[in-house]
């Protein structure tokens, strides 16, 4: 469970009737979500409405807002993009709150993937979607500003350097000394991980692979049922130009947010279509997804002196989970099928 920030709701208010004509009337925090710089609230407005407001402590990535916008233009209506500024922007800065800034968005009533699972049409929804992301062309219009894959492990950086602020430094904060004496028993399985991630990356450098627009983080919790039973795919707060396997990685095998199983497989490529994954692009996906999440939830444990003792051991448990038996490190290179429909 994640914790208010203690925003200023008067300071929210003022920014919301300036930028959005938005008179807020009630406004309730979010406590979910696993990235540590956004927090989420439910907005009550005096004209009846209700929203979704996202306010982010770190700097706007303006595509991760304008993509969602530009699928929506190109026909593609089950995802959820901000709703634009008085000044025809798709964010603003939190009034009084500097480096903070607001994005707003329709509220849709209704629960994640992960917690209620999809049904066979939903499955089939999402494929459908997916796949028209994938198809939408959009790669050539935001190539100069979107990450290209070039399977170089960006995240192994962090890690690395995780790794050395370890070794060097004691802890007052007992889950921080935890999750350091954790990592330090683990340090040969962190070398070899990377090492076999890049290792990876380096031989898929040389394919030719199709680059399309993808999600980069599309897993159950990122799709929202609607109490109408609709499908939204939302968060779009990394995409990247990629092959299809960055987010089929979600679907073929996943265990992600939530396990998906071979019938569900199934289901999505009916709605996605005919496709071969290239399996060593699958298992290097599934390596630096961890690596990446092993450093983002290392540095919130080690690094952030606002966090929480609660959230801090949240944030050491997921940490920890990758190494335990069967888990996602042992699993990241079983990929049982690789071709749909099952020839």
């Amino acid at each position: 469970m994640r914790e208010d920030p203690g925003l200023d709701v008067n300071r929210i208010a003022t920014t919301l009737e300036a930028n959005y004509g938005v008179r807020l009337t009630s406004i309730a925090f979010l406590p979910f979500g696993h990235d540590m710089r956004a927090f989420v609230y439910r907005v009550a407005a005096d004209d009846g409405e209700t929203y979704f407001l996202k306010i982010r402590s770190d700097p706007v990535f303006e595509p991760g807002l304008s993509v969602p916008r530009a699928l929506i233009d190109r026909g593609i209506h089950d995802v959820l993009a901000p709703l634009r500024t008085r000044s025809f922007g798709l964010w603003c800065p939190l009034d009084g709150h500097g480096g903070y800034s607001v994005v707003l968005y329709p509220f849709v009533g209704g629960e994640n993937a992960k917690v209620v699972g999809l049904s066979d049409e939903q499955l089939r929804e999402f494929g459908a979607t997916l796949r028209a992301v994938h198809d939408s062309g959009l790669e050539e219009q935001f190539k100069d500003r979107l990450r290209v894959e070039t399977f170089a492990l960006p995240s192994a950086a962090l890690v690395r350097t995780l790794s050395t602020l370890i070794d060097e430094r004691r802890f007052d904060s007992p889950v921080a000394a935890g999750l350091a004496a954790f990592w330090q028993a683990n340090a040969e399985r962190i070398r070899n991980l990377l090492a076999c991630a890049e290792e990876l990356g380096r031989s898929l450098q040389s394919k030719p692979f199709e680059l399309v627009l993808c999600h980069s983080d599309i897993h159950h919790a990122n799709i929202l049922i609607g109490d109408d039973g609709r499908i939204w795919l939302v968060d779009w707060d990394g995409p990247i130009i990629a092959p299809r396997e960055r987010d089929l990685l979600f679907v073929v095998g996943s265990r992600i947010a939530r396990t998906v199983v071979p019938r569900e497989e199934d289901l999505f490529f009916e709605g996605y279509g005919p496709f071969e994954i290239d399996p060593t692009a699958l298992i290097y996906y599934r390596y630096e997804r961890i690596v990446e999440d092993l450093g983002e939830f290392g540095r919130s444990v080690v690094l952030d002196p606002d966090l929480s003792e609660r959230a801090r051991q949240a944030e050491a448990d997921l940490a920890m989970s990758f190494f335990v038996p069967g888990g996602d490190i042992d699993r990241a290179e079983t990929v049982p099928r690789t071709r749909w429909p099952s020839s």
